[in-house]
């Protein structure tokens, strides 16, 4: 659930059930709300989750905060737009349907298609200011939006575990990895690194791309090093001076991501969680350059330079310490 309340002085607040952190979400809901309202992103501001001053939600896990909390506000925003062209309209005199918001105003849409024939008019306008001072007698005042999202959703089956309809939308990528491989050392090096993602549309694309290469990391970090040891149920490599994750000198010098739209019919502007789509692909990958490389399979993480190594020498029927 999610509420908007939008201000004399053309900005609106954003107050958020549910967001996660870390992924620009504060940016993407503002720019739908924006869309939505025809104002500039900058205008929103966004109060992120706190039980004292934003409505209560479970949460958004999975990556789902663009489609999850995006589509509820987008239904705020579209609540808040309909009580302002309701105003708009009775001050210009016009229909409502004949009406849009666009640049901080409510204004008549270019032209009326009238019987088979569209017409051009003269535009009407009126200032969102002026909106609140119809609507109130002065510029104060608040106009609450409110809107929420509930998925469908079908329980799995108790006896097979299987759904119809377990999630509204599936995230998909692909990777392709170009390694090096020092067959005296086992040493893994990552010289680039693809990632591709289907995320329905790209509310921000740069935000996108970054999060495929952060994701890409991510799994970069588990696929060749991180890996926690213990011993007789303690963890001895609890901390980042033992428990080995990707530095400056172990990333690809040629990382890229690139992104596939493919609108999502209930996405809001077909859009749809993308989270984990760079990292699906990055282990798989990297695991199917060393067999093409070494010749060896290897199907549990990380691969180590020890692992690898053992690999290679029992592939070449001279396993390690048999010398």
């Amino acid at each position: 659930m999610t509420g908007l309340l939008f201000c004399g002085d053309g900005s609106c607040t954003l107050y958020c059930g549910t967001v996660d952190m870390g992924q620009a979400s504060d940016t993407a809901l503002a720019q739908i709300v924006a869309e939505v309202l025809g104002l500039e992103a900058e205008s929103i501001r966004v109060v992120r989750a706190d039980t004292d001053v934003t409505p209560s939600d479970m949460a958004t896990l999975g990556s789902r905060s663009t489609f999850h909390m995006g589509n509820a506000v987008k239904f705020a925003a579209e609540n808040v737009r309909e009580q302002l062209l309701i105003t708009a309209s009775a001050a210009l005199m016009e229909d409502v349907e004949d009406l849009e918001l666009r640049d901080g105003a409510a204004v008549t849409r270019a032209s009326l298609r009238i019987a088979s024939s569209t017409v051009s008019r003269l535009e009407k306008r009126i200032s969102l200011r002026e909106i609140m001072l119809e609507r109130f007698g002065m510029q104060a005042g608040n106009i609450i939006g409110v809107g929420s999202y509930t998925p469908p959703y079908a329980k799995p089956d108790p006896q097979t575990g299987q759904s119809a309809n377990v999630t509204p939308f599936w995230m998909m990528g692909g990777t392709g990895a170009e390694i090096e491989v020092d067959t005296e050392t086992g040493r893994i090096r990552v010289t680039k690194l693809v990632n591709a993602g289907d995320v329905g549309c790209a509310i921000n694309p740069d935000v996108v791309k970054r999060q495929l290469n952060g994701a890409g990391t991510m799994q970069l970090g588990f696929t060749l090093f991180e890996q926690m040891l213990f011993d007789t149920g303690q963890v001895v490599n609890a901390s980042l001076a033992d428990y080995k994750i990707p530095g400056f000198l172990d990333m690809p010098e040629d990382m890229e991501a690139e992104f596939i739209e493919v609108p999502h019919e209930r996405g809001p502007f077909g859009a749809k969680g993308m989270g984990e789509s760079g990292t699906f692909g990055v282990s798989p990958a990297i695991a199917n350059a060393l067999y093409d490389a070494a010749g060896v399979r290897i199907l549990d993480l990380p691969l180590t330079p020890e692992k690898v190594l053992r690999a290679i020498r029992e592939a070449e029927k001279r396993p390690l310490g048999s010398e």
